[in-house]
């Protein structure tokens, strides 16, 4: 593994003496937007497991994911992100691929929870630099966004032979290491820095949907045993999270496309959106297989609605100041699947029900507020 590293970082460098980039081949930004997908998707179910799989007590073994979304949130469109060479987004993913390896070769596990924490910190930032410098959106490159499909392909693949060969996550290294090399020469080839971040000035609606979907990635593991009693098996539970994460998006993005949107249309993605997140939490007060399918996958039509919507320049800014935001996204993200990893030991899966009422309740209060400010600004304007 260490002959692969050094590999990778003397195409990098054989690459990196040009100092006047070109724009970059749709082949290689196709190429860069699945490993980017494969990156961020392998991540929620990689961090998962391991997190689980290391037995730590603390917070029912989410704490890896809790670190790895944070950072993530923390680090997107900071100016270091902006302003770093493109050699250090290649060189995050390495030092991703080499701490995956040396997790697999760690047999005494006596600093595993440790080095778990380290990686979780590494992976995020690199996800968070990944995302500040795309400067195209995957749903914008043709009528069919297939890379999420593809990059699920690929993470289950990755996921499922982890243990096949001699080298424990011997694919997913592989997978992490093509992935750096491929976005590096993306973000090499880009020779105009993206100017802002989708996501640091954004309204309160953009935070909850993204929100509940990481909420349901997230405690994936944790839920094992309830997807276990809708006689689940683990294979099936990881297709079906990813298939709603990956997949969805997809179709909806393909329905959208295939049709006239106009930006009157495009507004009533926000309150559909709101409207799903609403009705998935009052399918929790369900009971029955139904109600469970209806309160994951309501969620989940948001999310693929939020990620597919058109992308307008005059949207909606609610929230101005980037640290508000950052804040907002913590406490709705990160902070709120803590607060599931502590409660579960003692309330068990009514956690996790609790975190996505919390969202909905969010959700039907700015619906409730976009009426009344419609209805007043009827009012007004008649008058």
């Amino acid at each position: 593994m260490p002959q692969l590293a050094q590999t990778s970082y003397t195409l990098m460098t054989m690459f990196d003496h040009n100092p006047v980039a070109r724009k970059a081949p749709m082949t290689l930004v196709h190429a860069g937007e699945v490993a980017h997908w494969a990156v961020v998707l392998f991540g929620w179910i990689w961090m998962g497991e391991q997190g689980m799989l290391s037995g730590s007590p603390v917070v029912s073994g989410l704490l890896p994911v809790v670190v790895w979304w944070a950072v993530r949130l923390i680090c997107r469109g900071s100016s270091w992100a902006f302003q770093c060479h493109s050699l250090m987004l290649g060189l995050l993913g390495l030092v991703t691929a080499m701490g995956v390896w040396i997790w697999g070769l760690m047999a005494s596990r006596s600093l595993s929870q440790e080095w778990l924490l380290v990686l979780a910190v590494v992976w995020g930032a690199w996800i968070a630099l990944i995302e500040t410098r795309t400067r195209r959106s995957t749903f914008q490159l043709g009528k069919i966004a297939w890379h999420p499909v593809v990059a699920a392909a690929l993470a289950i693949f990755a996921w499922q032979t982890s243990d096949t060969f001699s080298i424990a996550h011997l694919v997913a290294i592989v997978l992490l290491a093509m992935c750096s090399f491929l976005l590096y020469l993306n973000d090499r080839f880009n020779s105009e820095r993206k100017q802002n971040c989708h996501g640091i000035r954004t309204s309160f609606q953009s935070l909850l949907v993204p929100s509940a979907m990481g909420l349901m990635m997230g405690s994936l593991w944790l839920n094992n045993a309830w997807c276990v009693a809708m006689d689940l098996q683990t294979d099936q539970m990881v297709m079906i999270h990813l298939s709603l994460m990956a997949g969805l998006p997809t179709l909806a993005s393909y329905l959208i496309l295939s049709t006239k949107f106009t930006y009157s249309s495009y507004a009533l993605i926000f309150p559909v959106c709101l409207a799903l997140l609403s009705f998935g939490a009052v399918a929790l007060l369900g009971d029955g297989f139904a109600f469970e399918v209806l309160a994951m996958l309501l969620p989940s039509l948001a999310w693929a609605l939020h990620c597919s919507r058109p992308r307008f320049r005059n949207e909606t800014v609610e929230i101005a100041l980037p640290w508000l935001a950052k804040c907002l996204a913590l406490l709705l993200g990160p902070a709120l699947l803590l607060w599931v990893g502590i409660l579960s030991p003692v309330q068990g899966p009514m956690a996790t029900k609790f975190a996505f009422a919390l969202l909905g309740t969010l959700a039907f209060l700015k619906l409730l507020h976009l009426w009344w400010r419609e209805q007043f600004l009827k009012t007004h304007l008649s008058g």
